[in-house]
């Protein structure tokens, strides 16, 4: 039997619904019927729960060819997306120690082509980072709330006093003021966004584990 007619034939042998099991395991019903009907495979951690609801071994389970060349394109998937999120992380680094080369006036440079990259790297990192990495703990949502904050507040201060932004908006164009606030409030944000992302949100790539059986 593949996986999908294990987890019919053992629900049914421990007479539980699919709604049932699916409120076990908390998930949806429509997951469960996916999963029986071969539209979808259970993640390890479903495994090691089914397992345990059903009183089975994970490897009575696991013992299907198509399951496990699932798992072993996930996790081929799931490692060079860490090595992607760890390379834009080093990436975001580095240019946002240029930005601020530049505010500082450290750096020589046009400062307006440092945005789109970082404003593309911050969407690669995001779309990259492991999922596994993310705490949703309250101590971790209160650390980077704070880190977030403080950055705003400082890059509000540092950004326009190194810019000149106040010689800049003496002119009386209006459409070159609006252009050059924008570009301010822009960097500012995109700034304590990476600033953030490097205090709180270093990829630890972990090694993978097997399968433990009961």
């Amino acid at each position: 039997m593949d996986v999908s007619e294990k987890l019919r034939y053992y629900r049914k042998q421990n007479n539980l619904t699919q709604k049932e099991l699916a409120d076990k395991l908390h998930v949806s019903r429509k997951t469960i019927s996916a999963w029986e009907n071969g539209r979808g495979y259970p993640d390890i951690s479903s495994i090691t729960k089914l397992s345990d609801i059903f009183d089975i071994s994970t490897d009575d389970l696991l013992r299907d060819n198509n399951l496990l060349k699932h798992y072993a394109e996930q996790d081929k998937q799931g490692q060079r997306a860490e090595i992607v999120a760890k390379i834009s992380y080093f990436l975001d680094l580095i240019l946002t120690l240029i930005a601020y080369g530049h505010i500082f006036k450290v750096l020589n440079l046009d400062g307006s082509i440092i945005i789109p990259f970082l404003i593309v790297n911050l969407i690669l990192f995001a779309l990259s980072y492991p999922t596994e990495n993310t705490s949703k703990s309250k101590s971790k949502v209160i650390i980077v709330s704070i880190v977030l904050i403080a950055a705003l507040f400082i890059n509000s201060i540092i950004v326009p006093l190194n810019t000149e932004l106040f010689e800049l908006l003496k002119t009386n164009n209006q459409a070159y003021k609006l252009g050059v606030i924008s570009g301010q409030l822009t960097t500012i944000i995109l700034l304590s966004i990476s600033v953030t992302l490097i205090t709180c949100f270093y990829p630890h790539i972990r090694k993978r584990k097997k399968t433990a059986t009961r």
